[in-house]
C-alpha cells in the first residue's frame, strides 16, 4: 500500500534552505553601552561570539557592518544626548546594519575586538565646529579640539553671593532696603482759594486782618472758628459764599474729614455751574485724596483742570497735584508728563514746588544719580525740601545710598521731627544711627540710640531692625559670644513684624553657628530657612552656606560610621550635587556610604553618575569602587561592560589588576566559566595574587589540576598560607597521582578546619595506593574514632571492611 507523500513546492524549499543558516547559526547583539569623555565617545558591543565586522564612514555617520548578526529581542539601540544623535539598527541580507549619527563629522574612528568577552569596542573621536570648518587641518593633526578651560561656575552661591563665605563679613555689612515712605504733603494753593473768586475782592475786605495774621501761624482752626463768626453777622451775599468756602477749606486743611467732606459737596449742589461750586469741587478732591483713595482723586482733578481758564491762578498748583497724585498712584512717567507742560506760568513757590516734584520723578522712576543732583541743588537755594516729608525721605535715603553720610545725618534729623508721633519715626530713627556708624562715629555713641528705639516703640520695623543691629554691633566686638547671639538672632527671627526681618535673623543665626563650628546645627538651620522663605531675599547666601559646610559635615558623618544620617542629609540636599556645586570627593564618600550600608546597586549609581559627570583622573578613580558595587550587587553584565570600557581608556593603569579581577569573578559568578578561564589563560594578563587565587580555584573546579600545582607553588602565592591553600594544593597532587608530594600538605591540613577528616582519608588512600596498606588501615581506624563528619566516618567504615577482606592484612591484624 502507498503512503501519501507531500512534496514542498521548489521555491518554498529555496526559501527555508535560505534562512536557516541566518536562525540556527546566527551571532547574536546581546547589548551595547557607552562612555564618554570630552572629545570622544566609546561604544561597546556584547556578542554571543565574536562576528566578522566592517566599518564604514559616511560624513556624521558612522555604519558598522555585522555579518550572520541578529539583534536579540532585548538589545536596546543607544538614545541620542549630547554626543550621538542616534543609533539604528537594521537587516542586510544575513548581516546586521548598525548606524550610528553625530551632530559633526567624526574625526578618527577605531575598532578593536575583545576576543574573551566576544566585545567589539568603537572608539571614536568627534568632531567639532573647527573640525568641521577644517577637515583637512583636522586630518593632518590627528583631531582639533577647542581649547576647553576650568571655570569658576558663577551660578553656584558660594560664588553668586557678595559674601562668598565670609559670614562675619555678611553680619557686618549686609543692609535690606529701608523703605520710609511718608504719604505726599498735597500742594493746596495759597490761601485762601475763595480770594481766586471773581469779581477779584481784597482778602482783607471779606476775611479780616486778624485771620490773615493768623494764616502765618497755620491757625487753621482757629481761623474756621473766626470765619464761622464773620458768617454769622455778613450780610453781603459775595463775602458769605467765600466765607463759606473758606471756612470748609481751613477745615480741610486742618486735617479734618467728615465736615468738610459733607461741606463742599453740599457747596457744590446747591450752587451748581458756578467758580464757587467749581472751587468747592476741587477742595473736596484734596479732602478725597488725603482721607479716602488718592486714585479717586486723580481721575477728579484731571477733569477739574480742564474747566479751567489758563489764565486761572489755581491752574499752576493744581497742575502740580495733579503730579503729586500721579507719584502718590505709582506713575512717575505721567507725572512727569505733567510737569513737563510749557504752556503754564508757573509763580515763584509753585515753580520751587514743580522743581522739587520733578526731583520726586527721577526717585520714582529709579533715576537716583538724577534725582540726588536735583534734591542737592534744591536744598542748597531753599530750605522746602525740610518741609515735605516724602522728599526729604527721599532725599535723605539718596544720601545714604550714595554714601554721603554726613548730609544724611543731618537730613534724617530733620525727618524724624516731621515724622514725630508716625508710624515710620522709629524707621527714621534707625536709619539716622546706621548713617553715624558709616560716618565714623563710635559704636558705643550709637547704641543707646538703637536701644532707645528698641525700648520705645515695641513691635514696630524699627525696633526689630534696631535689634538686629544691636546684635550685630555687640557680637562682632565679643560683647555677646555665639550662644548669646544665636539665641538673640532666633528670638528676633520668631517675633520680628517683617517677613525680611525674620529671614534675615534666622540667616544670622545660622551663619553664627558655622562661625562657631555648629556646622550639623548650623545646615539644619539654613535648610529650614530655604523651607520656610521660597523665594526669599537671601536665599542665595543660605543656599552658600549649606555648599560649604556640607562636604565637611558628611565626611565627618562618614567617618564616624554614620551612614545613613549623611546619606540622608545628602538627599535632603541632593539639588546642590544635581547642579554640580558641589565637588566629586564628596560623592565618592557617598558611594562609599552606600557601600558600607550594603546597598551596592545605590552605590554603583553614583559612581556611575560620577563617570557622567566627572573627567580624567576623577573618572579613572571612580570604576574600580564602582565595579566592585556591581560585582556585589550581581550585576555582572555591567561589571563585565564597565571592565571593557576600563581596559580601554586606562590600559596602563596600575590598578589594571583589580579590575581584572572582577572581571574574572563577574564571568565565574555569573556562569560564564569559561570566559574567565579564557581570560585567566591570556599570556598578557595582569597578575596579583588574588587574582593568582582566583584562578587556582577556578581551574580546581574544573579539574586543571596542573594549572593549580603550578599556580600554587609559583612564588606569586609564596605569601599564601592555610587551610584552603593547602587544600587545593594537595587534593590536586593527590589527582595528578604527585602522592609523595601530596603527604606532607595533607598531613599539615589533618589538623586544619574544616577540612581534617578529607585530609585524614586521603592519606589514608595515598597509603592503600602506596602499598602500604597496614598504614591506611591504621589511618581509615584512626579518622573513624577521631572524625567529626558522618560523612568521612561513614566512607571510612567501608573502606575498613574492604581491606580487612584482603589475606595479607588478616595476618598482621
Amino acid at each position: 500500500m502507498k503512503k501519501n507523500v507531500k512534496i514542498l513546492p521548489p521555491l518554498l524549499i529555496l526559501f527555508l534552505l535560505s534562512i536557516r543558516p541566518a536562525t540556527a547559526q546566527s551571532i547574536l547583539l546581546r547589548q551595547a553601552s557607552r562612555t564618554t569623555a570630552t572629545d570622544r565617545i566609546q561604544i561597546f558591543l556584547r556578542f554571543s561570539s565574536l562576528p566578522l565586522f566592517k566599518v564604514e564612514t559616511f560624513g556624521k555617520r558612522v555604519d558598522l557592518i555585522l555579518t550572520n548578526t541578529l539583534p536579540t529581542q532585548s538589545f536596546k539601540p543607544l538614545s541620542g544626548d549630547g554626543k550621538l544623535v542616534k543609533m539604528i539598527t537594521r537587516r542586510q541580507a544575513e548581516n546586521l546594519l548598525l548606524s550610528l549619527y553625530f551632530r559633526y563629522p567624526p574625526q578618527h574612528v577605531r575598532a578593536r575586538k575583545i576576543s574573551e568577552t566576544s566585545s567589539i569596542i568603537l572608539d571614536i573621536q568627534l568632531g567639532n565646529p573647527l573640525s568641521a570648518r577644517y577637515p583637512d587641518l583636522s586630518a593632518r593633526l590627528h583631531g582639533l579640539t577647542p581649547l576647553n578651560r576650568k571655570e569658576i561656575d558663577f551660578t553656584n552661591p558660594v560664588y553668586a553671593s557678595e559674601y562668598g563665605t565670609d559670614w562675619k563679613l555678611f553680619i557686618r555689612t549686609f543692609e535690606q532696603p529701608v523703605s520710609i515712605t511718608p504719604s505726599f504733603l498735597f500742594s493746596l494753593p495759597p490761601f485762601p482759594v475763595a480770594a481766586a473768586i471773581k469779581p477779584v475782592v481784597a482778602t482783607s475786605v471779606w476775611l479780616g486782618e486778624e485771620n490773615i495774621e493768623l494764616i502765618k501761624e497755620s491757625g487753621w482752626l482757629q481761623i474756621a472758628e473766626n470765619v464761622k463768626g464773620r458768617l454769622e453777622k455778613e450780610e453781603n451775599e459775595g463775602y458769605r459764599k467765600r466765607l463759606l468756602l473758606t471756612y470748609a477749606e481751613c477745615l480741610a486743611r486742618a486735617d479734618k474729614y467728615e465736615e468738610p467732606y459733607k461741606l463742599l459737596q453740599q457747596i457744590t449742589l446747591t450752587y451748581p455751574d458756578t467758580p464757587l461750586a467749581s472751587y468747592a469741587d476741587i477742595l473736596y478732591t484734596y479732602v478725597v485724596a488725603w482721607h479716602e483713595d488718592p486714585f479717586l482723586a486723580a481721575i477728579s482733578i484731571r477733569k477739574q483742570q480742564k474747566q479751567l481758564n489758563a489764565n486761572n491762578p489755581l491752574l499752576p498748583w493744581l497742575n502740580i497735584f495733579q503730579a503729586e497724585l500721579a507719584l502718590e498712584t505709582g506713575h512717575p512717567k505721567r507725572a512727569v508728563k505733567i510737569l513737563a507742560r510749557d504752556d503754564i506760568a508757573y509763580p515763584k513757590d509753585a515753580n520751587l514746588l514743580r522743581l522739587l516734584r520733578q526731583a520726586d520723578t527721577y526717585f520714582a522712576s529709579g533715576e537716583t544719580i538724577k534725582a540726588l543732583i536735583a534734591y542737592d541743588k534744591i536744598d542748597q537755594d531753599t530750605p522746602i525740601i525740610n518741609q515735605h516729608p516724602r522728599s526729604l525721605a527721599q532725599f535723605s535715603g539718596t544720601l545714604y545710598s550714595h554714601q554721603r553720610y554726613g548730609r544724611a545725618v543731618k537730613k534724617y534729623r530733620i525727618l524724624i521731627q516731621l515724622l514725630n508721633g508716625s508710624d515710620l519715626q522709629p524707621l527714621a530713627m534707625f536709619r539716622l544711627g546706621v548713617s553715624r556708624l558709616h560716618n565714623g562715629e563710635k559704636w558705643v555713641k550709637i547704641i543707646p540710640l538703637f536701644s532707645q528705639i528698641q525700648n520705645a516703640f515695641p513691635g514696630s520695623e524699627g525696633n526689630y531692625r534696631a535689634r538686629i543691629k544691636l546684635t550685630d554691633i555687640k557680637f562682632l566686638r565679643e560683647i555677646m559670644d555665639n550662644d548669646q547671639a544665636a539665641e538673640t538672632y532666633g528670638q528676633i527671627g520668631i517675633t520680628a513684624n517683617r517677613k525680611s526681618l525674620r529671614e534675615e535673623a534666622f540667616v544670622k543665626q545660622a551663619m553664627v553657628n558655622a562661625l562657631a563650628g555648629k556646622s550639623e546645627v548650623s545646615i539644619s538651620q539654613a535648610m529650614t530657612i530655604l523651607r520656610d522663605f521660597r523665594h526669599g531675599l537671601l536665599s542665595t547666601e543660605t543656599k552658600a552656606l549649606i555648599i560649604a559646610q556640607l562636604p565637611a559635615v558628611l565626611k565627618k558623618m562618614i567617618n564616624n560610621k554614620r551612614y545613613i544620617d549623611a546619606l540622608v542629609l545628602a538627599k535632603q540636599n541632593r539639588r546642590f550635587f544635581a547642579h554640580g556645586w558641589l565637588g566629586i570627593g564628596l560623592l565618592f564618600d557617598l558611594a562609599h556610604a552606600y557601600e558600607q550600608l550594603g546597598a551596592y546597586d545605590r552605590a554603583g549609581r553614583v559612581y556611575q553618575y560620577i563617570l557622567d559627570v566627572a573627567t580624567g583622573e576623577e573618572q579613572e578613580k571612580a570604576y574600580i569602587p564602582m565595579i566592585r558595587a556591581l560585582y556585589n550587587s550581581g550585576q555582572y553584565d555591567q561589571v563585565e561592560d564597565y571592565g571593557d570600557q576600563y581596559f580601554s581608556r586606562f590600559p596602563n593603569s596600575p590598578a589594571k589588576a583589580e579590575v581584572y579581577l572582577f572581571r574574572v569573578k563577574a564571568l565565574r559568578d555569573s556562569g560564564d566559566i569559561q570566559a574567565a578561564v579564557r581570560l585567566l589563560e591570556r599570556a598578557d594578563r595582569p597578575s596579583s595574587p588574588e587574582i593568582e587565587k582566583t584562578a587556582a580555584r577556578i581551574f580546581f573546579d574544573l579539574g586543571k589540576w596542573k594549572k593549580v600545582i603550578s599556580l600554587l607553588t609559583d612564588k606569586k602565592l609564596s605569601g599564601w598560607a592555610g587551610g584552603e591553600r593547602d587544600y587545593l594544593l594537595a587534593e590536586s597532587l593527590f589527582q595528578k597521582g604527585q602522592y609523595e608530594q601530596a603527604i606532607p600538605v595533607f598531613t599539615r591540613l589533618a589538623e586544619e578546619e574544616p577540612y581534617g577528616d578529607q585530609a585524614m582519608f586521603r592519606l589514608a588512600e595515598i597509603y592503600e595506593k602506596t602499598g602500604k596498606k597496614d598504614m591506611a588501615l591504621n589511618q581509615f581506624k584512626q579518622l573513624t574514632e577521631k572524625g567529626k563528619e558522618a560523612r568521612w566516618k561513614k566512607l571510612a567504615e567501608e573502606e575498613i571492611k574492604i581491606l580487612q577482606l584482603n589475606p595479607d592484612i588478616s595476618q598482621i591484624q
